[in-house]
């Protein structure tokens, strides 16, 4: 069946159309080795208007950050030791903002700028504005967007070079020495904070995998439980028709033969007829029954092998001689055993009225062990190379093997040596 894709959510500058691994222990929430495997598919469309948005976000924030550190400027006194404003200062404040509009593509280029732009404009001793506030939101950028390992070096690195720089700045300019922990603190903040909220992100994309994974396996689960459930009403309605309809088929031309000079034999075998007509009705009734919705429905119970003796009553009016024997302590079996016990023992005495022949006599034998339920039936005709081919379109031996093979039992089908067919199966007792 088709399965539904799922879409997970992303920040508006994140990746999109590609599948990726997300370790659960980096989300905080499993082992090291554990990882979710999230597929998602964005529209194109849609996609690239959520880019765009997120591109004029940061175009307006950062030309108000231009416009801030500008005004920053205004009213300030000139001093001696402070180079002029003139181009090139103006040149580094643009670089510490504007390129901020592109921190979220490209978001170590634009640190390597900002930083580079920073480093500059103090070496050349400009006036201090609030374009330094641009570092911040790309460190943050750093630990929000990259992965962690890389986010360290990235972010180490850049906070390295702005520390040394102002300790080299305390020295010149003989500033007190606690300047440099307050620019650590500024410089390191930003990218903890980023770092944490991509951890939060992973995390919540992590739990929401989960429990797309866990829908995705709930629904296998649903189908694979339906399609067992198709094949066992498959089978069971195959060996409903078959039994019945063999019993029909052959009473039926019974009473054709002998209606004219024994016709009380006729009305017997069409008696039987219509038993087995109103037995496959009943059957078929009850399994048809499974795929209603009403909670009134009567659902008579399955065959077991309480039902055999009955089943052995119905072989003998259609014609076969059948010795039924039971071996071992009885006792209760689970209702799957009893259900498939009953359908090798009605398929394998279906084959033998099929193909056994005139005169023929089957022997069933249904035997309790201590951990298995063995069950033996043969049969002295002379169909047996017949009733392998019937059945090698899988619908009648291959379907018990199948049968059994659910169960955990194991299974033989085969001519005998001296004549006949024989049919073994061994269910477990505990199988269900």
């Amino acid at each position: 069946m088709p399965r539904e894709e799922r879409t997970l959510p992303r920040s508006a500058g994140g990746w999109a159309g590609r599948t990726r691994l997300v370790p659960e222990k980096d989300a905080g929430i499993g082992h090291e080795n554990d990882a979710v495997r999230v597929s998602h598919r964005y529209d194109a469309k849609m996609f690239a208007g959520s880019q765009r948005r997120a591109f004029q976000i940061d175009t307006a924030m950062a030309v108000a950050m231009f416009a801030l550190a500008l005004m920053s400027l205004v009213g300030m006194p000139e001093l001696s030791d402070v180079r002029p404003l003139d181009p090139a200062a103006y040149a580094l404040i643009a670089a510490q903002t504007l390129t901020l509009a592109w921190r979220r593509r490209y978001p170590v280029a634009v640190t390597i700028i900002v930083v580079g732009a920073f480093v500059i404009e103090r070496g050349f001793a400009y006036p201090s504005n609030w374009a330094v506030f641009g570092i911040a939101f790309a460190l943050y950028t750093i630990g929000e967007q990259l992965p962690t390992k890389r986010a360290l070096v990235v972010g180490g690195t850049a906070i390295s070079i702005i520390v040394v720089w102002t300790a080299v700045g305390v020295l010149l300019y003989d500033l007190p020495a606690a300047f440099v922990v307050t620019v650590f603190g500024f410089v390191t903040f930003p990218l903890v904070l980023g770092l944490e909220a991509r951890r939060r992100e992973r995390r919540a994309l992590a739990l929401e995998a989960r429990a797309v994974r866990a829908e995705i396996e709930r629904e296998q689960r649903t189908d694979e439980a339906i399609r067992h459930e198709r094949l066992r009403i498959g089978r069971e309605l195959h060996d409903v028709v078959a039994h019945e309809v063999t019993v029909m088929t052959i009473q039926a031309a019974a009473a054709g033969r002998v209606l004219d000079t024994r016709p009380e034999d006729a009305r017997q075998a069409i008696e039987t007829v219509e038993k087995a007509g109103h037995r496959a009705l009943g059957e078929m009734r009850r399994l048809l029954g499974v795929l209603r919705t009403e909670p009134d429905h009567d659902l008579s119970p399955q065959p077991g092998l309480a039902s055999l003796s009955e089943l052995a009553d119905q072989m003998v009016e259609a014609g076969l001689d059948v010795e039924l024997r039971i071996e071992g302590e009885e006792r209760d079996v689970p209702s799957s055993v009893g259900v498939n016990a009953y359908r090798i023992v009605q398929e394998s005495l279906t084959n033998a009225v099929k193909h056994a022949g005139p005169g023929a006599r089957a022997r069933v034998e249904i035997r309790f062990t201590e951990d298995h339920l063995d069950i033996d039936v043969r049969d002295d005709g002379r169909g047996a190379a017949e009733a392998l081919r019937d059945n090698g379109s899988g619908q009648g031996i291959a379907g018990m093997h199948e049968r059994i093979a659910l169960l955990g039992g194991t299974f033989s089908a085969g001519p005998q040596p001296g004549g006949g067919f024989r049919v073994h199966a061994a269910i477990p007792l505990g199988a269900t």
